[in-house]
């Protein structure tokens, strides 16, 4: 946290207001000298002179004493950004320590905290120890608690109640995820698609097509993001399974995923090969994985961020206009590594060991790591 600059703040609203030093310490029935002191930094002013300083210059005492209470939306995505690449760099602690900096500073900034409580559950990873990332995860549900109850934009605290869930599921407790996300559920609840229609009766059709975009990407992230759920729950019915991973492959396809939102297209081959492992399944969990590398080699040197495509070719105004955050949350060198990691890692695929494709794959991993 920066120190207090009221002697600089004085100062300069002094000079702008055409005064003197000694008329300013006539004024407030102090000496010169205490004034010169406060503009130096030597001295503060007693706390009973900060109102009719304040009144003085015509501002307010947080604007007098340098405290700002709140952070602007663009200043905490650029703050949020920054702190995620230094999470890269590390050290863990030392980034750790200055979110918690910003958590005391700005206690009642409830975009600060929320997006605060993010950076710190995305990184939790890197904390060093299983300990130490369960304690992290601790913390951020103790700060999306406190957004739930004291925000008052109904929108962040139902954000801050979907991300305590998220929590609870990392911490392996799955029945106070239930508990909170059961009072949550609004099924059916379709804004977009009202908004299409009210803005084409308006006759604005520019608008209501990008809502129609915008909510239908939104409904098509949701429906292939599912994908890794099909998979798992019907590893017991191979027959079925096959049949949905090929069929959220056409659906990946044809709406040209692979530029629109690789990540989709990750989390499918990822868990398909470790379902068709499971299954038995060799070959074809060794082809999903190829197709994953072949992904990886194409999108390492890019960033995740949302955007549109050939089909989707109105969605980054939509985009705009809802004000939405486009970049990842997690910087793309987390990401690339913890993916690469979770294969290599990964106890399913230990039985693929004897597989020529399998290791060749495990050797190229291993290097870009």
């Amino acid at each position: 946290m920066s120190s207090i600059q009221i002697g600089t703040i004085i100062s300069s609203n002094r000079k702008g207001k055409g005064v003197t030093q000694e008329e300013l310490a006539n004024h407030l029935g102090v000496s010169k000298p205490a004034v010169s002191k406060w503009e130096s930094g030597q001295s503060y002013p007693d706390i009973l002179l900060l109102p009719v300083l304040a009144s003085y210059f015509n501002i307010t005492v947080d604007k007098l004493i340098g405290y700002e209470p709140q952070m602007t939306k663009q200043d905490i995505r650029k703050l949020y950004h920054r702190l995620a690449d230094d999470f890269v760099k590390g050290p863990f602690d030392k980034v750790y320590a200055e979110c918690e900096e910003y958590l005391r500073k700005y206690f009642s900034c409830w975009l600060l905290q929320e997006q605060m409580g993010l950076l710190l559950l995305n990184h939790s990873n890197l904390a060093g120890s299983e300990k130490r990332a369960i304690e992290i995860i601790e913390r951020t549900l103790e700060i999306f608690r406190r957004v739930e109850k004291s925000s008052e934009d109904v929108n962040l605290a139902k954000q801050a109640v979907q991300l305590q869930a998220f929590c609870y599921i990392s911490l392996q407790q799955p029945i106070s995820a239930i508990d909170i996300l059961e009072d949550l559920y609004e099924p059916f609840m379709q804004t977009e698609a009202l908004l299409v229609k009210a803005y084409q009766m308006k006759g604005d059709t520019a608008k209501a097509i990008e809502y129609l975009q915008g909510y239908t990407y939104v409904n098509l992230i949701t429906m292939l993001g599912a994908a890794p759920d099909f998979f798992t729950m019907y590893a017991d019915q191979p027959d079925k399974m096959d049949r949905f991973y090929h069929l959220f492959l056409k659906l990946c396809e044809m709406f040209e995923m692979e530029q629109l939102q690789p990540a989709v297209l990750l989390h499918i081959y990822f868990t398909a090969a470790q379902v068709y492992t499971t299954q038995g399944k060799k070959g074809v969990a060794i082809d999903a994985l190829e197709h994953l590398m072949e992904l990886i080699n194409k999108l390492e040197q890019g960033k995740f961020y949302l955007h549109g495509n050939n089909i989707f070719d109105e969605l980054d105004k939509y985009f705009a206009n809802i004000d939405v955050e486009t970049e990842s949350p997690r910087n793309a060198e987390i990401i690339w590594k913890d993916l690469k990691k979770a294969v290599l890692h990964n106890p399913a695929f230990v039985v693929l060991e004897t597989e020529e494709r399998y290791l060749r794959i495990k050797k190229k991993l291993e290097a870009g790591l």
